[in-house]
């Protein structure tokens, strides 16, 4: 009797956390992606081939950075045209290593007036090359001393890491499918020019209560069914509410396309919104399959989910 009991004892505590590790809702702001929308919406927005994602929750209250876009100007720019209170940012997330990702945090550290915690995978400061058509650096462009100079907090982790109740990084993603490789990415290793895996890449998870999970991919270089996959393992549920951000199949064979495409439409998400390197082919493929369900994004964009 006494271990049937302790035993519910347990469960109702599990079950107690569970339900406060959700968010009832958040809104997500495009701050920075390469495309803006129709002259007229929103004058003075600037785009440019990179991604900056504003996550709100306002129960508790938290500010979430994902990605700062290639530039300081360009960031900083639509942030004042959207109305962005850059101080109010309470943490940053760097998706992975590569500059159109990258370029406006110092800058925007550099800014803010108090220190605040920039979570990323340890290999984002890796050396990033790739052959396009002839040898190019992609990587952060500054050292994590600058980082840490002008008060950047870095938590530099392999694992997930839990950002508040309900959210979290997806940590080192693992690679389960057949059709979603790394391509095109060289690192120096041990002294040897070598293929780059990637495996700095990570995504966002968010748990919303009575609607499920929305997966935030910077560019998916594991892989967005990956990505989906270890988001259903870590949170603990099958249910996608939402999948946003950029799925990298800009250059992809149409065998890979329809591929991503059938098991995105098994995960089932209400809500789908591409964006940044997932390419005009792909992203029309996935408007005739998802119908309403899917919202391409850019500059300015709003959702409240």
């Amino acid at each position: 009797m006494r271990s049937t009991a302790t035993a519910d004892r347990v469960r109702l505590t599990v079950h107690h956390v569970e339900e406060k590790s959700l968010i009832k809702r958040f809104r997500l702001t495009v701050l920075v992606e390469d495309s803006v929308p129709a002259e007229g919406k929103l004058k003075g927005l600037k785009s440019e081939h990179g991604l900056s994602i504003l996550i709100e929750i306002s129960k508790p209250k938290f500010s979430l950075l994902m990605d700062t876009g290639r530039s300081p100007s360009v960031v900083l720019q639509n942030m004042n045209v959207l109305n962005v209170d850059l101080n109010a940012i309470n943490a940053m997330f760097l998706s992975h290593g590569h500059y159109d990702h990258t370029g406006g945090l110092l800058e925007l550290l550099r800014l803010l007036r108090r220190p605040i915690p920039v979570v990323g995978h340890p290999e984002i400061f890796n050396p990033k090359y790739k052959l396009d058509p002839y040898l190019k650096y992609i990587g952060l462009p500054f050292k994590r001393s600058q980082i840490e100079s002008v008060g950047g907090r870095l938590v530099l982790a392999r694992n997930p890491v839990t950002l508040m109740g309900g959210v979290s990084t997806t940590g080192e993603v693992e690679r389960v499918t057949s059709y979603e490789e790394t391509r095109g990415f060289w690192t120096v290793k041990n002294e040897r020019f070598v293929r780059d895996p990637m495996r700095d890449d990570q995504a966002l998870i968010l748990k919303v209560d009575g609607k499920g999970l929305a997966v935030i991919s910077g560019c998916a270089h594991s892989g967005i069914i990956n990505i989906i996959n270890q988001a259903k393992r870590l949170m603990g549920t099958a249910k996608v509410y939402a999948v946003i951000g950029g799925f990298h199949l800009t250059g992809a064979s149409e065998e890979v396309i329809r591929s991503t495409i059938k098991d995105l439409e098994q995960a089932d998400p209400e809500i789908v919104c591409p964006c940044h390197c997932t390419g005009s082919k792909a992203v029309r493929e996935m408007v005739k399959r998802f119908g309403d369900r899917c919202r391409p994004l850019k500059t300015g964009d709003t959702l409240e989910l």
